[in-house]
Formats: structure tokens, sequence, C-alpha cells
């Protein structure tokens, strides 16, 4: 699928993190982010702005960007954006990640993004590195290899070649019998595409200790991130920093 194949399937759908994963998001990022000097921030795949907000708001000396592919997601998070006593430190842009250029951050952080990235993980993670400033922090929350996640890879795979409307419906009465109480309809319909949605890969042993060393990003922190759902891929949130990459 192109960049502009994803960009029409979402350019009319928002994806809203749920508050409490993104405050968990925020404040291990926040953990890393300086907040002593003036700092650039930008979230790869913002959504609906919540983390760029939350971010910002604690932190008074930074300058804060967050991009998406979607166009509703930009235009929701521009609302949030205009609320927050942030606003003027805080940019939203409609743009492909891989196409998107910018001068290099004091941090990157992305939230359940990075493994729906097509294209080549080396190549994902250079231009990740190519964005950080020396001494610079990417904080990535994505899904982990595990037998777990293995398993609803292939059923999203699955699901992705019989899809229609009554799969649909399907997935939305499975969705609100599990999570009705704490999610609204919106916030539930937006779920079922992510169950047609088979990551494009998952953070393991190769990507850890080879390929985002030979791009130049150090491990240096890893964090547990609660699923809130059985049907969602799970999550850790690791922390790489910016380094002279490997000869």
């Amino acid at each position: 699928m192109t960049a502009a194949d994803r960009a029409l399937d979402f350019s009319g759908k928002t994806c809203s993190a749920p508050p409490a994963r993104s405050a968990r998001m925020a404040a291990l990022a926040l953990g890393h982010i300086p907040d002593h000097r003036h700092v650039r921030v930008l979230d790869i795949g913002c959504g609906t702005g919540s983390l760029v907000v939350r971010i910002a708001e604690a932190r008074p000396l930074a300058q804060v960007s967050g991009i998406d592919i979607s166009l509703a997601n930009v235009r929701a998070a521009e609302h949030a954006r205009a609320s927050s006593g942030a606003a003027p430190r805080i940019t939203f842009e409609q743009a492909d990640y891989m196409a998107y250029r910018a001068v290099p951050f004091d941090a990157i952080v992305s939230d359940g993004v990075l493994h729906l990235i097509p294209g080549d993980t080396r190549a994902l993670l250079n231009r990740i590195a190519s964005d950080l400033q020396p001494g610079g922090v990417f904080v990535c929350g994505m899904p982990f290899d595990c037998r777990y996640n293995r398993l609803f890879a292939l059923i999203r795979g699955g699901l992705r070649h019989v899809r229609s409307p009554l799969v649909d419906r399907a997935i939305l009465f499975a969705a609100r019998a599990l999570h009705g109480r704490e999610m609204d309809a919106r916030s539930l319909r937006e779920r079922i595409d992510y169950m047609y949605m088979p990551p494009t890969r998952m953070l393991d042993r190769h990507m850890r200790e080879r390929l985002a060393p030979a791009a130049g990003l150090r491990v240096v922190a890893q964090y547990p991130m609660r699923s809130t759902s059985p049907s969602q891929l799970r999550h850790n949130v690791t922390v790489f920093e910016r380094v002279a990459p490997v000869v």
C-alpha cells in the first residue's frame, strides 16, 4: 500500500488514544525530555494531539510538533491545541513521516504508530536517527515480538482478507461487550480498522540490538505499557538515545 493509499484510507478518520494510555506515555516521555532548557519535540503519528498537548503543557520551554497522515486527526488536534495554554508552542501538520523534512529535534516520541509505517525497518530507523540531535532521545511505544502478538498479527491478516460490513459489525459488537463501559461509541468505531491491520514490524532483538545501533540509536530504558484490551497487540515503551552510528 502506497503512502497515498494510506492517506486516503485515514483522511476522514480520527485515532484518539485512551486518556490513561496517553497519560502513561506522556509521563514516560517527560522523564527523558529536559525541563531546564529550550527543546524541540516531534510526535510521529500524533493522532488527535493529546500527547503533544500534555508534553507542551508540562515543558514550558518546549516547542512541540505533531504530524499525522490523517487530515481528520490534524483537525481534531488543532481543536485541542486551541484550548490549551501552550497553544503558541504547538504545531500540527498533515504529513507522511517518510516524506517529512525538518531541522533535527531534541526528542521524538511515537505511540502505537511505528509498527504501522510501511517499508524497510532499517530505512525507518536511519530516518529517525537523522531527525535527532546528537544526544537526543526517541521514546517509542510499539508492539514487541512475542507469541501473543504473533498470533494476533495472523488473525488481523486473516480478517483483512474477509473484511465486510458484517465482519465490521461483529467486531463492533465484541468491542462493545468488552469496552462499552469505558469507551464511547466513537472511540469503539475508531478501533475497527485496527483489527484489519497486521503490524509491519514488531520490536524484536534484531531491531533492538542490530538495526537500531547501526543507525546510531542506543537503548537506554524500557518500560511496560498496560494493555487495555485482549485484542490489542501488547506494547512496551523503549527509549533510544542518538549516538554515533556504527561504521
